[in-house]
């Protein structure tokens, strides 16, 4: 973020919801005094949660920049203080939740007293400078044992060897912060630079040094392949979807992205004959739901592709996949998403990679080493992807889903396993905390839903997002069980299978209605009283309908069992 600069005076007394209309309205300056007004209470609750000055400095700064984006969003201005704080909760949850993809960024003063060699992470730049750290100060003097010096005089040589991606004054700052462990007051004295402007130079140098390490890493996969003497390119027929393009943020059967490319894979294999209903039913999809509290987050409709139940639900399909969740970039992750690629595509088979030109699930479908290129497309984007860009997008994750082998798998098998998952899914009263918020499922996520309407903390855009997606996977769930209805194998179940259609039917026709009610992208007003109040009465009607469809389908799951 930005240096905060305050172009022109205000007074104390000023109105504060007044100076966040100004803010909201695009004035820079007022927004500046908002931030000086609160930057002291926002760098409290950071500390509070990070326990670490510095770390709490980089949370305070993301959540700033984060609330300058969003501040439109803030309806109720009386409740400034309380959104800054839950946007500096939420970002301070992100870098330290355990499997995030912060996961690795822990404060240096807390990492340099107690770090071992086991606990290093090899691919992480921080990690092993961290390490580096540890070592000479756990000595101070004495001498380690020979291999040990090896190691690390190994270890250090591949550290400078990346310096060359850095300018003079970066490395500088890198040199005194780690290696002559200068502190950030010391550094800024010495460079004649402010405390924040450490930080950042600090955090932009890791960041550099982790992209040349990558790129090395691909290098060296490069070579291999060359030494193989492996093919140096090849393009697959186009896969066929988002071949219809409406406005500029949704195309037709694009929701949700990762089974619509999964039907698009499936294409190339002898699967080909599956319809997009069955794809999002076997795989679940078709029958969950997942919302977040307090605004119904985007986020919601993508957790499922991140659960074990998803990856185990894959197997329907009639494959083994290999699967990469929402990972960090980091070397050995980046170069096995390409090798992952090259392989595959040498097969007759594109992948499947998150995040390719925005937050969403792409098809990668050919390569070019001589170029270091994919081709690739996903909902907004059809182009080429630089090897070195993956996992430098919007997110800055990695995500893959890759055909391994098939897996051939009985229908009834298939459908039990199916019917197990959307038990599980659809009774599962817990809740759980994510970065964007706390998390609820299935029966329980239609309450949650109804309850942000009736606290007025309903976000347009998220909500008719929401809205849209769900409606459209009740539909593959109404689809899928008509399509049942007409297979003679499943004659004896005819009676459970329509009392789950019809209740399914229901479900899909109020949440289409919903959707209609805050149409996508605008959103509609979800403030509105009467539109609130049929939106509640819609979300009732949709929770009961799926409450008596799961208790079909769960006697038909005990029929098919016995």
């Amino acid at each position: 973020m930005k240096e905060i600069v305050i172009g022109k005076s205000f007074h104390t007394e000023d109105n504060e919801s007044e100076l966040i209309g100004r803010a909201q309205s695009g004035d820079h300056d007022a927004f500046s005094e908002l931030v000086r007004r609160h930057r002291a209470k926002a760098h409290h609750w950071a500390n509070g949660f990070a326990q670490d000055p510095y770390l709490a400095e980089d949370i305070v700064q993301e959540a700033l920049m984060k609330a300058f984006v969003h501040l439109g969003t803030l309806v109720d201005v009386t409740r400034f203080l309380p959104w800054l704080h839950r946007i500096v909760r939420n970002q301070a949850m992100m870098k330290l939740r355990r499997g995030g993809p912060y996961r690795h960024e822990q404060p240096f003063t807390s990492l340099a007293r107690r770090i071992s060699a086991d606990q290093v992470d090899w691919e992480d730049v921080e990690s092993i400078m961290t390490y580096m750290m540890s070592i000479r100060m756990q000595e101070a003097g004495s001498v380690s044992n020979p291999e040990e010096q090896i190691v690390r005089k190994e270890t250090m040589e591949t550290i400078l060897n990346l310096f060359t991606c850095l300018k003079p004054r970066e490395r500088g700052i890198f040199e005194a912060y780690f290696f002559r462990q200068h502190s950030p007051q010391e550094i800024a004295a010495l460079f004649n630079m402010t405390m924040g402007s450490v930080y950042k130079s600090l955090a932009r140098t890791r960041q550099k040094l982790q992209q040349e390490r990558i790129r090395v890493f691909i290098q060296e996969h490069l070579m291999r392949r060359r030494d193989e003497n492996a093919s140096s390119s090849k393009i697959l027929e186009r896969p066929n979807i988002y071949t219809q393009r409406i406005g500029d943020s949704h195309f037709l059967g694009s929701r949700p992205s990762v089974t619509y490319c999964l039907w698009g894979m499936l294409q190339y294999t002898n699967q080909r004959n599956l319809s997009l209903a069955e794809v999002n039913a076997l795989t679940g999809q078709a029958f969950s739901i997942h919302i977040i509290k307090e605004t119904v987050h985007i986020g919601g409709p993508f957790t499922l592709a991140g659960e074990a139940s998803f990856n185990q639900l894959l197997s329907n399909l009639g494959f083994k996949f290999k699967v990469l969740t929402y990972l960090p970039a980091k070397p050995n992750t980046v170069t096995d998403v390409i090798h992952t690629a090259h392989s595959s595509i040498d097969r007759g088979l594109p992948v499947i990679v998150w995040d390719l030109f925005h937050a969403e699930y792409g098809i990668v479908y050919g390569y070019d080493d001589d170029t270091q290129k994919l081709n690739a497309l996903d909902k907004l984007q059809e182009s080429e992807v630089p090897y070195d860009q993956i996992g430098k997008g919007k997110t800055s994750e990695i995500g893959l889903i890759a055909i391994q082998e098939e897996f051939p798998i009985d229908r009834k098998s298939a459908l039990l396993s199916l019917l197990d998952s959307v038990m599980e899914h659809g009774i599962d009263a817990e809740s759980r905390n994510t970065g964007d918020g706390e998390l609820v499922r299935g029966l329980a996520a239609y309450d949650a839903w109804m309850d942000a309407f009736r606290g007025d903390r309903i976000i347009p855009f998220f909500n008719a997002y929401n809205a849209v997606v769900y409606a459209e996977l009740r539909g593959y769930a109404r689809d899928f069980l008509f399509g049942l209805l007409d297979d003679s194998e499943y004659e004896r179940d005819r009676v459970w299978l329509e009392v789950a259609w019809n209740c399914y039917k229901t479900t899909a026709n109020a949440l289409y209605e919903l959707s209609r009610l805050f149409p996508f992208p605008m959103g509609g007003d979800p403030k509105n009283e009467q539109a609130v109040e049929k939106a509640i009465s819609l979300l009732r009607q949709a929770k009961e309908a799926e409450q008596e469809g799961l208790i079909a389908l769960e006697k038909w799951r005990d029929r098919l069992k016995s």
